[in-house]
Order: C-alpha cells, then sequence, then structure tokens
C-alpha cells in the first residue's frame, strides 16, 4: 500500500444525540408520565367512589326492606339515623310523604358517608302501601 502525501480525511461521526433532540425527548417523556399518573389517580378515585355508592345503596336498601317489615304504616314526616356497615358508620335520611294514592306512601332514603356531606351518596325512594283488611302489603 502506498500512502500518498495527503492523508486521508477522516469523516467523524458521532453516535449520540444533540441536546436539542434530548430537550425534546424530555419534554415527551414527562408529559406522558404526568398524563399516566393522572390518569391512574382518576382511575383510583373512580374505584373508591364506586365502592362509597354501593355501600351506601346497601344502606338503604336495608333501610327501605325494615320499614317494609315493620308492617305498621309510616307516618308522614323525616326521620334521621345511623347504620354500621363494612366497619363504618353510615348517616340515613328518611322521608316519608304522601302521594296522590291514599293508601301509598312514599319513603325517600338519602345515604350519606359522612354526616356532615351536603350530597348524598345515593338516594333511593320506595313506596309502601297500606295493608288491606285481606292482609295484602308494600310495594
Amino acid at each position: 500500500m502506498m500512502f500518498s502525501g495527503k492523508s486521508n480525511s477522516l469523516k467523524r461521526s458521532f453516535a449520540g444525540f444533540t441536546l436539542l433532540e434530548v430537550l425534546v425527548a424530555m419534554v415527551i417523556f414527562g408529559t406522558t408520565v404526568t398524563f399516566l399518573l393522572r390518569n391512574i389517580n382518576d382511575q383510583q378515585r373512580a374505584h373508591v367512589d364506586i365502592g362509597i355508592k354501593t355501600v351506601a345503596h346497601w344502606v338503604a336498601l336495608n333501610k327501605i326492606a325494615e320499614v317494609r317489615i315493620e308492617g305498621k304504616w309510616p307516618n308522614t314526616g323525616v326521620t334521621r339515623g345511623e347504620a354500621e356497615m363494612r366497619g363504618r358508620t353510615w348517616y340515613w335520611l328518611q322521608t316519608v310523604s304522601k302521594t296522590t294514592e291514599k293508601d301509598l306512601r312514599q319513603v325517600e332514603i338519602e345515604v350519606r358517608y359522612d354526616e356532615s356531606d351536603e350530597h348524598p351518596a345515593t338516594r333511593f325512594i320506595g313506596f309502601v302501601a297500606k295493608k288491606s283488611e285481606k292482609g295484602e302489603g308494600s310495594i
């Protein structure tokens, strides 16, 4: 091999990223991570809310069942109380009102997770029929 007086110019190639490319990648990565963390947080909050609403609905169903099982014609008005379920205290508000049918009462049960909550976790409306002489009962 012969070498001439001129050296072959070697092209230097760098295997790396420029500062701009690194910054753009970091912005994309940061945005993606932020979005994913927010999404996970929203899903966890929704899961907790569904659990609260489900148990609150069970409390309401139990309360309306108690009214029906009592077998007494409920007086109109508002009653408050507490119920234990799933290791915690739930606060219910029962409103009994007249309907257009004289032998039918509307019973509305609102259940709250915390007594000071402005909005109920659930609201359930049922009806109780006045027992006739034949012994027929609630709806």
